[in-house]
Parts: C-alpha cells; sequence; structure tokens
C-alpha cells in the first residue's frame, strides 16, 4: 500500500494510528485512493478551505501568492479569525475548482 503513495508501509502505518500527519504533497494520493475526502462540509468556512487546500496538496504559501495576499491572512481565514472580502471568496471558489480539476 505504501508503494502507491511513494512511502514506506512504516510511515502509512503511522498515519493510521494519527502519530504523524502526512506530508501535503502525499494527500492528494490519499484522498484518491480513499476515493473521498475526509473533510465534513458543515464545518465552518476556514476549516473547510484548510481542509481542501490540503486535499489538492496546495500549501498555504502557495495560495497565498495565487491570491495575491499575506499567508499570514490566509492562516486568519483558515482559523477563523478573518472571513474573507466576497470578490476574495469568489476568486477562492474559482481558484480551488480549477485545481480540483487537475
Amino acid at each position: 500500500m505504501g508503494a502507491q503513495f511513494g512511502v514506506d508501509l512504516m510511515s502509512v502505518n503511522n498515519w493510521e494510528r494519527n502519530r504523524y500527519e502526512p506530508a501535503l504533497r502525499y494527500v492528494p494520493r490519499i484522498i484518491g485512493f480513499l476515493g473521498y475526502a475526509p473533510y465534513d462540509p458543515s464545518r465552518p468556512f476556514g476549516e473547510r478551505l484548510a481542509a481542501q487546500r490540503r486535499a489538492l496538496g496546495i500549501s498555504r504559501q502557495a495560495l497565498a501568492k495565487a491570491l495575491g495576499v499575506d499567508e499570514s491572512t490566509v492562516f486568519r481565514w483558515e482559523t477563523g479569525k478573518r472571513i474573507p472580502r466576497p470578490a476574495i471568496l469568489y476568486r477562492i471558489d474559482e481558484l480551488l475548482s480549477s485545481c480540483a480539476k487537475w
């Protein structure tokens, strides 16, 4: 199983036992293997944003750069300290939707 993700079986074992969280680069492959994204769409916006960003394998820094905002702004969105303006919400949706189609 680990070969599907490009890791050894001990890494998969550690992920399953919640000893370690998979590196961001492995998350899209894990979701592909599972057949679903393990996040709840009824959760607050920030939690959903973070989960979707990770599911697509996009770093917080890369998302911030693509949106033309500071990385700390994305962090504040994801932690619920701020809510993006409607225009930014539209750009986030467009960007993440286009990444999901890849």
